[in-house]
């Protein structure tokens, strides 16, 4: 970027009514430059910085040119052919009337898509802006400015209020609302932007700012203008630009090298090995021999938790370096297999993996195993019936994991395998537990509450950790222990202050034990924002779960659903929902201090 660019954008930082001493001090050492950038205008220096524009609407009219549409699509045709909803819907469809381009909520017998999604980003000082029309109230859909990642603007329902909503934000703008000088629902012309001007972001609307921020003044920024089901008139969208760029995605950062090791690739007709619409839920475990595995359901043909779903499996021998192709652990045919969960027996070596099979009605658990190092699977054998009549307090189970098990590794309880199990209605924490090596299995302990979909880790004193999902409106995580080595019912649940996140599964792990005057350390994964599932984290607990003062930001963007192991070497693994519901990260992360900081995190 030149220099006029940039004393340009600090001048008008220097501008804004929230300036500080600061920016005061370099308002006068600029000014002091103003004769340098008279000169340079006047001049018509070739390398002086000029603004790209990118019109997505232009008078009216529809610039083709302007929009990032699939491949081949126009407006005619399906937005995401095939999608078992948006396939039946066309995709910014309108004609100009009177210098305004008009956006029928149906078009034929078929829904209209007015998500006008622009071909390009913005880097540098930029704005993006809409000038638009429409009639009635809000209902379900309003008019909106996306920001990627960051925020929505739109408007109350009754047009009173303009607002930032940030539900769902990888990387949220502090949320606001101000009042609309005129409803929007009016029928008459307005106008919502978003302007950058160095590292401040402003929003308006009808040309009057409504609020700034502060932004990093590097990153691209993805907006565009979506008008679902309203009918909108557009005179125009138009972004502006220091400089217009073809990557549309946030720059997301990480802590560590991320590799894609599971790939969904959309809705499919039928299924094949290698290949899945989505793969979720992710579970890991490091067998006798040092071998990375990492497990996944194989969504095979649609998204959803029921259908065509295999439990597969990916190995790793050199430590995660390179990882060999899926390996199927049990395909059931149609049906669910739901949530593999592995515990590795360390004297047998023999690799035990639960699933689940679910319909949505009649829960069943399975397990299978491997004793060549995960490289085949046995035929997977019912448990269902056999824990179910050992069962004494009328516990339904429905469902293992999500995530793999532990091994009890001290005192009497040394070498029990025990699987995280979730029952009843409300998914409480159970455990199902062998120590047969496996031969045999037994139900344990479990609270009688919901704390859903949680997994577990063993404390100093044998008992089992057991951290999960809050449950809304709560953001903070729940726990409890089942003592006893898992075989003991919970009395109690409470909730760790120090996690504050959105309602998502996570996974928890020992990854050592106290030493040499060390206190050991537990480790939690999830996201690390309430308002999304984003910013995968991970805590860390030296004093068995009480609180949670380390952490360490894996990833920046969407997280979802995860899973931890721990190297020989103290390393961290983590395989996690990356980017949405559709495919898995695989990271391998330095080992975590071994004593608590001197200032907690926040």
């Amino acid at each position: 970027m030149s220099n006029v660019g940039a004393l340009s954008r600090a001048i008008a930082n220097s501008q804004t009514p929230s300036f500080t001493k600061e920016r005061e001090t370099m308002k006068r050492a600029i000014t002091t430059a103003l004769p340098l950038l008279t000169a340079i205008a006047l001049l018509g220096l070739s390398n002086a910085t000029a603004a790209e524009e990118l019109w997505v609407i232009r008078d009216g009219k529809l610039v083709n040119e302007g929009l990032d549409w699939p491949e081949g699509l126009t407006p005619e045709r399906p937005y995401i052919p095939g999608h078992p909803m948006w396939g039946t819907w066309i995709h910014c469809a309108g004609t100009t009337v009177d210098g305004l381009y008009v956006v029928p909520k149906m078009v034929g017998n078929r829904t209209n898509h007015a998500r006008f999604m622009t071909a390009k980003s913005a880097l540098g000082d930029c704005e993006f802006k809409a000038v638009f029309s429409c009639a009635g109230g809000g209902g379900t859909a309003l008019p909106i400015i996306h920001i990627k990642d960051r925020g929505r603007l739109l408007f109350a329902r009754d047009g009173s209020k303009i607002w930032m909503s940030l539900r769902k934000q990888s990387l949220p703008f502090k949320g606001f609302a101000g009042p609309c000088p005129a409803n929007v629902y009016d029928g008459k012309l307005h106008s919502m932007a978003v302007k950058r001007v160095g590292d401040n972001i402003s929003f308006y609307y009808d040309d009057k700012q409504i609020n700034e921020q502060s932004i990093d003044p590097d990153t691209n920024l993805y907006m565009w203008f979506d008008a679902l089901r309203i009918t909108p008139k557009i005179k125009s969208i138009k972004l502006t630009a220091e400089k217009l760029s073809d990557k549309l995605g946030t720059g997301f950062k990480s802590a560590a090298p991320i590799e894609e090791i599971f790939k969904g690739s959309g809705a499919r007709d039928k299924a094949e090995y290698g290949k899945a619409c989505r793969y979720r839920i992710p579970a890991l475990a490091v067998s006798t021999k040092g071998t990375i595995l990492a497990f996944a359901e194989a969504r095979r043909t649609g998204g959803g938790d029921i259908g065509n779903i295999d439990a597969v499996v990916r190995r790793s021998e050199d430590g995660g370096k390179t990882l060999g192709p899926e390996i199927v652990v049990w395909d059931d045919g149609d049906r669910s297999v739901n949530n593999p969960s592995a515990a590795v027996d360390p004297k047998t070596g023999r690799i035990w993996v639960f699933m689940g099979r679910w319909d949505g009605r009649t829960p069943s658990q399975h397990v299978a195993y491997s004793d060549d190092d995960g490289k085949t699977w046995s035929k997977s054998k019912d448990m269902t019936k056999i824990l179910r009549d050992q069962i004494k307090d009328g516990r339904r189970l429905v469902i293992p994991g999500p995530g793999s098990g532990i091994v009890l590794q001290r005192g009497k309880y040394a070498g029990r395998l025990i699987i995280p199990m979730n029952h009843g209605a409300a998914w409480g924490p159970s455990v199902v537990y062998s120590d047969a090596h496996g031969t045999t299995w037994k139900p344990g302990g479990a609270l009688h509450a919901n704390i859903g979909e949680s997994k577990c880790a063993a404390l100093c004193d044998g008992s089992v950790l057991f951290v999960g999902n809050p449950g809304p409106p709560e953001t903070s995580r729940r726990l409890t222990i089942i003592p006893a080595g898992g075989t003991k019912n919970a009395t109690e649940m409470w909730h760790a202050e120090d996690m504050k996140h959105v309602g998502c599964q996570g996974a928890v792990e020992r990854h050592s034990w106290p030493k040499d005057g060390k206190p050991g350390l537990i480790l939690y994964s999830g996201p690390g924002v309430a308002n999304a599932r984003a910013q995968g984290t991970l805590r860390g607990s030296y004093d068995d779960g009480k609180t949670w003062p380390w952490k360490l930001e894996y990833y920046q963007g969407p997280s979802g659903y995860s899973d931890v192991s721990v190297l020989p070497d103290g390393r961290v693994i983590v395989l996690f929902e990356k980017d949405g519901k559709s495919k898995l990260g695989f990271t391998i992360l330095p080992a975590p201090p071994a004593e608590p900081p001197s200032k907690p995190a926040k």
